[in-house]
This record gives C-alpha cells, sequence and structure tokens, in this order.
C-alpha cells in the first residue's frame, strides 16, 4: 500500500491540532480542515531575528543552542551503518514454493482458522443449520479470489446479479460458486466472537477486528525488513461504513471518510513493513498526547536497537525529542518539523525580511537544522540527525 505523500501534510497541519509540543488528534467523524502550508507562512514583522548576529542561535525556549557551523565531535557515529538483514526474510523466502504461497504469507493459516470459525458461528445464525452450508478454509480461498478477481477486472462496483447473469455475466465467477453461496458468505463473514463483542467494545472499539488485525501486521513484519531507508506517514482507507472511528477529512484529494492508518514503508520498494489503526480517544479516556512521537517509536520498534536505518517523517510527526529517542536506537530521522516548536529559534520563522532562496543553518553534536525560504515571506524548515553539515 502506496503512502500518500501530500495527503498527509494537509491532514498534519489541521486547524483541530493545537500547535504546541503536545500534539492531540482530532476525534474521529470530526471535520478536519486544513490550509495551504500554514507552518510556512509569515510572522508578525517585530518578531527579533538573530540574522545578521555571529553569535550561535537560540531556541524559543532559549533550552538549544544552535551553532551556525558544523561541530566536530571527533567521533564516529555508528548511525546510518545499517546492520543486519534487509528485504525479503529467511522465513518467507523458505516457505514460498509457488503463488499460493505467497498468498498463505499474509493470510495464514491461523488467519483463515479464525475467519472460518466465527463466519460459519454468523452463518449458523442468521440462516439456521438447515440452510447454511459449512464454510471451510478451501471455499474461504475460492471466495477471496473471487474478490482478488473482481479488484482486477474492476468489478467491484458491479451489481452481483449482473456478474451472475446468463447474457453479461462472467463465466468464471458462475463456476466458481452460486450467486446464493457467494451472497451468504459476503452477509455472514465475520472475524471475532460476536457473543462476547458488547463486553469487548466498551474497552476497545477495534475489537470486530482486533485479533485479525494482530495477526495480519505481525505478517507484515516477519517477512520483509525494510532496506536503509524507511518512512512513516499516515493514509486514508476510503470507507463509508458504520464505524465508531472513522474520519472525515474534507482535504483530501479523493476520498474524505476513511479509516486513518499510520504505516511503515520501505522507501525502496513502497512495501508496507508495519502498520496502525487509529480509533482516536480511549473509551473513557483523555486525547492522546504526543502522539506523532509515540506512533513513529511504535512503528519502528520491531527493527531492534542497532538497526542503522533513516526514517523520514512530516511535521505532524518531526520532533528534537523524536529525534534523541530515534538516536537511542541507532535510526537517524530527517522531516519537515513545524515552526511552533519551542526548539527553533525566532531567526528560522518565516519573515519578509528573508531572502527568497536563501538558507540559515543550525548545527548541535547530533542535529541540523535548515530553514529555506522557497518564496518571499515563507519558510519550510528541516530537521536532520542524518546530516551533519550544509
Amino acid at each position: 500500500m502506496d503512502v500518500e505523500e501530500e495527503e498527509s501534510e494537509t491532514a498534519s497541519c489541521a486547524s483541530e491540532v493545537p500547535e504546541n509540543d503536545d500534539e492531540v488528534l482530532a476525534e474521529p467523524d470530526v471535520v478536519e480542515t486544513g490550509e495551504d502550508q500554514p507552518d510556512t507562512e509569515s510572522d508578525d514583522d517585530d518578531v527579533l531575528y538573530q540574522i545578521n548576529d555571529i553569535g550561535p542561535y537560540f531556541s524559543k525556549n532559549g533550552a538549544v543552542q544552535w551553532s551556525r557551523f558544523p561541530l566536530d565531535t571527533g567521533k564516529t557515529r555508528s548511525v546510518n551503518k545499517m546492520t543486519g538483514e534487509d528485504g525479503v526474510t529467511p522465513h518467507a523466502r523458505s516457505r514460498v514454493m509457488d503463488m499460493p504461497d505467497c498468498i498463505d504469507l499474509f493470510l495464514t493459516s491461523a488467519i483463515k482458522e479464525l475467519i472460518v470459525l466465527h463466519t460459519n458461528e454468523e452463518g449458523n445464525r442468521r440462516y439456521g443449520k438447515t440452510e447454511w452450508v459449512p464454510f471451510d478454509v478451501v471455499e474461504l480461498d475460492a471466495f477471496l479470489g473471487m474478490l482478488l478477481l473482481q479488484g482486477v477486472h474492476m468489478d467491484g462496483t458491479v451489481p452481483v446479479s449482473e456478474l451472475w447473469s446468463e447474457g453479461e455475466g462472467k463465466k468464471i465467477y458462475q463456476a466458481c460458486m452460486s450467486r446464493k453461496r457467494f451472497a451468504q458468505i459476503t452477509c455472514s463473514l465475520r472475524f471475532d466472537d460476536k457473543s462476547t463483542r458488547e463486553k469487548r467494545v466498551e474497552l476497545d472499539k477495534m475489537t470486530h477486528v482486533r485479533e485479525f488485525f494482530e495477526m495480519w501486521s505481525l505478517s507484515l513484519r516477519t517477512n520483509y525488513l525494510p532496506y536503509e531507508s524507511a518512512c512513516v506517514d499516515e493514509q486514508l482507507f476510503p470507507f463509508k461504513g458504520r464505524c465508531g472511528f472513522k474520519q472525515y477529512i474534507p482535504t483530501k484529494p479523493r476520498s474524505k471518510y476513511g479509516l486513518k492508518l499510520f504505516l511503515l514503508c520501505c522507501c525502496r520498494t513502497s512495501y508496507c513493513c508495519n502498520i496502525q489503526l487509529y480509533t482516536g480517544k480511549p473509551v473513557g479516556g483523555k486525547p492522546k498526547k504526543n502522539q506523532g512521537k509515540r506512533v513513529v517509536l511504535d512503528l519502528v520498534d520491531y527493527l531492534g536497537d542497532d538497526s542503522g536505518r533513516n526514517v523520514t517523517t512530516d511535521n505532524f510527526f518531526t520532533s528534537l525529542a523524536l529525534g534523541e529517542a530515534l538516536l537511542k536506537r541507532n535510526i537517524s530521522l530527517i522531516g519537515t518539523i513545524r515552526k511552533s516548536r519551542p526548539e527553533i529559534p525566532s531567526a528560522f520563522l518565516p519573515s519578509k525580511y528573508r531572502e527568497v532562496h536563501s538558507s540559515l543553518f543550525g548545527h548541535t553534536s547530533d542535529f541540523t537544522l535548515v530553514s529555506n525560504v522557497p518564496k518571499k515571506g515563507k519558510a519550510v524548515t528541516l530537521l536532520s540527525s542524518m546530516h551533519l553539515d550544509a
């Protein structure tokens, strides 16, 4: 699943998110509105800038001192010296002999048995044991194959009655199973025990698919490791059904309703290496704070503490605190950073007095901060622990 780079920029700039160090994600089904590059707009003219000074830059909170010149620490950094394996794992390679084996790497036998168990429970409840024919793994494979074929042939929006019609239908669907059986399975497909769902949903909004989703994400991590560069971003997966944590984001270019996913993807292959589903604040709890930092650390946790990879993020996630936490795991960070971050010097903020295409650089022993002026009165600020000089 490819990460849509520009979508996260608009969503992360949503007006619902307060511009301070503690980000709070918008509540589910709340309209998130965005503006074009709000973090690049010019501030008040009477902000005191340090552009013409010769001393170091000081952050807005005074806690960070940024040198104007790179700091030579005299030691060789281990970050970005990747260790371990990358790409398809030995676990995956040893289990693939033909095309069906590739699908079984992700839809494992445990996942299929889970679906078969709860679909049979729902089928018996809905149709009765006399009308419901027991569902098994072979029939599940056939059903999933038909869904994939509908996607290949762009038949997802075609009425089922038309796909099975004698004149206009497609023989491959009719040969696989009857229209009645396909409809029965579609209506009965379940991923959890409905009898205990009412109690579980009080503690977990995602309880309907929690077990399935955890096994699916485990398959993603087990079968592939990212190469030297990875990125963390969000994606709005189109969905208009009933769901307590469905999002509505009007700034999205395509579907504006959907489920918000946080993804860790390999930059070389676009493979989704790890995934989280955003469900809003906990049931009966408070909105989550420092969400961007927590999401990134959770997604890269399985890579271990000696990865040597680089992670790219957008301004919703990027912060000095995140960069420091990643360095402890031997992972470098590069990403755009919001102008409201307290670690940014005033001189790096947008100003009509700064020259177009000019850049300011700040350095610490582990980080480089750059503020570039793409057009008059605007500025884009970037934080990197991967680069130590201009």
